[in-house]
C-alpha cells in the first residue's frame, strides 16, 4: 500500500508548494522527473498486479515473434498492440519487458503534455493519479495507448488540421477500437457551456431510449458490434449509473457553468468538457460504453479542473465562493477515489498488496490469486 501512497503524498506537497504557494525554482523540475522515474519503476517492474494485466500476460506468453510487423486484423487484439507485444518479446521474453515499454509510453506522453500545457502541473498530476492513472497503467493497457495517441494528436484537432488528425485517429484505432469515438469530435467543436448546452443535455436525457439507433451503424463491423453487444448486456445497477452521471455531468458541468457565468472564467478545452458532460448523460443508457469514451477526455478534464479550482485555494480570505469550491473538491475526492479504487467491486484487490519483479513471490514464480 505504501508504494502507492508515496507518489500521492509527494504530489500533494508539491502542488501546495509549487502551484498554490507559487514557489518556483529548479526543484520543481527535479520533483517532476523524480515522480516520472518512480511511477515508471513502480508500474513497469510490478509482478502480477492488475486484473487485465494478468490476461495480457497470458496473451504475451502465447504470442509469436516470427512475424513482428504483422498488421493483420484477424488477431484477438488490434495490430499495433500485437506488434508492440511481439517487439517487446523479441527483445526479452518476459512480460516485464512489455510492462516497461507500456509505462514509458504512457508516462512520457502524460508528463510531457501536462508540463507543456499547464502551469499547475502537480495539481493536475494529483487529479490524474486519483481519477485514472492506475487504471490506465495496469488495467486498460490497450485503450490507454490509444488515449495517449489522441493526447499527442490533440493539437491537430485544435488547429483544424484534419488530415493529420484523422491519421492519428486511425493509429489510435489500431491500438483499441474504442477510438472510433474520436471520429465525431471535430463535429462537436461548436459546443459551449451555456443555456443552450444545458437544454441539449435535458433533451438527450429525455431521448435516451433512442440511442439504440446509434449502434446500428456498427452492425456490419463484427469486432465493434460484438463489443457493443457484450457491453450492452452488462449492468452495475442504479447506484453506479448515478455515480458516473454525477462525476461526468453534474459536478463538472455545474462547477464550470458556475465559474464561467459568475466569474467569467475561461474554461480550457471547453468543448471537450461539453462532450464529457454529454457522455455522462448517455452513461445512464449504458454505463460501460459511454464512460469508456470519457477515458479519452480525462486528462483534459483534470487540467481544466485544476485551472478553475486552484485560484480559489490561493485566496487568503474565506469567502462563500471558496467554501463552495472546497466543498466541491472534497466531493470530487470522495467520488473519484471511490470510482478509482472500489467501483464496481473493490478494484483495489487487483493492485494491493503490491509485488515487484524483485520480490520473493516473483523469484518463486508464485501465482498471486486476485480473483482474476
Amino acid at each position: 500500500m505504501i508504494a502507492y501512497i508515496i507518489p500521492f503524498l509527494v504530489t500533494i506537497v508539491a502542488a501546495i508548494v509549487f502551484d498554490i504557494c507559487k514557489y518556483k525554482n529548479n526543484a520543481e523540475f527535479l520533483v517532476w522527473m523524480g515522480l516520472y522515474i518512480y511511477l515508471s519503476g513502480l508500474i513497469g517492474l510490478r509482478y502480477m498486479v492488475g486484473g487485465d494485466s494478468y490476461f495480457y500476460m497470458l496473451y504475451f506468453n502465447n504470442i509469436s515473434t516470427n512475424n513482428i510487423l504483422d498488421f493483420s486484423w484477424d488477431s484477438e487484439y488490434q495490430p499495433l498492440f500485437t506488434i508492440l507485444n511481439s517487439l517487446a518479446k523479441a527483445i526479452y521474453s518476459s512480460f516485464t519487458t512489455f510492462q516497461i515499454f507500456h509505462v514509458l509510453i504512457i508516462n512520457s506522453c502524460l508528463f510531457y503534455y501536462i508540463w507543456k500545457n499547464s502551469k499547475l502541473r502537480f495539481s493536475v498530476l494529483f487529479l490524474c493519479l486519483l481519477m485514472f492513472y492506475i487504471n490506465f497503467t495496469v488495467e486498460i493497457l490497450r485503450e490507454s495507448l490509444a488515449i495517449m495517441v489522441f493526447i499527442i494528436n490533440y493539437k491537430n484537432l485544435e488547429n483544424n488540421k484534419w488530415i493529420r488528425y484523422y491519421i492519428g485517429v486511425f493509429i489510435a484505432i489500431m491500438f483499441h477500437l474504442s477510438a472510433v469515438f474520436l471520429i465525431v469530435l471535430p463535429f462537436l467543436k461548436f459546443l459551449r457551456i451555456n443555456r443552450h448546452y444545458i437544454l441539449l443535455l435535458i433533451v438527450i436525457l429525455l431521448a435516451l431510449n433512442q440511442l439504440n439507433y446509434l449502434f446500428t451503424f456498427f452492425e456490419n463491423i463484427d469486432k465493434i458490434n460484438k463489443k457493443v453487444n457484450d457491453y450492452s448486456e452488462a449492468s452495475y445497477g442504479w447506484k453506479s449509473t448515478f455515480l458516473f452521471f454525477a462525476t461526468r455531468t453534474l459536478i463538472p458541468i455545474g462547477l464550470f457553468y458556475w465559474a464561467k457565468n459568475k466569474f467569467n472564467i475561461v474554461i480550457k478545452y471547453e468543448y471537450l468538457i461539453c462532450v464529457f458532460g454529454l457522455l455522462g448523460v448517455c452513461s445512464i443508457f449504458n454505463t460501460i460504453i459511454f464512460t469508456r469514451f470519457t477515458n479519452y477526455l480525462m486528462l483534459f478534464y483534470c487540467i481544466t479542473l485544476a485551472d478553475v479550482m486552484i485560484p480559489f485555494f490561493r485566496q487568503k480570505i474565506i469567502t462563500s465562493s471558496k467554501l463552495f469550491v472546497i466543498t466541491t473538491f472534497v466531493f470530487i475526492l470522495f467520488t473519484s477515489g471511490y470510482m478509482s479504487f472500489y467501483w464496481p467491486a473493490g478494484y483495489y484487490v487487483k493492485w494491493i498488496p503490491y509485488y515487484s519483479v524483485f520480490s520473493y513471490e516473483s523469484e518463486s514464480n508464485k501465482f498471486i490469486d486476485r480473483d482474476y
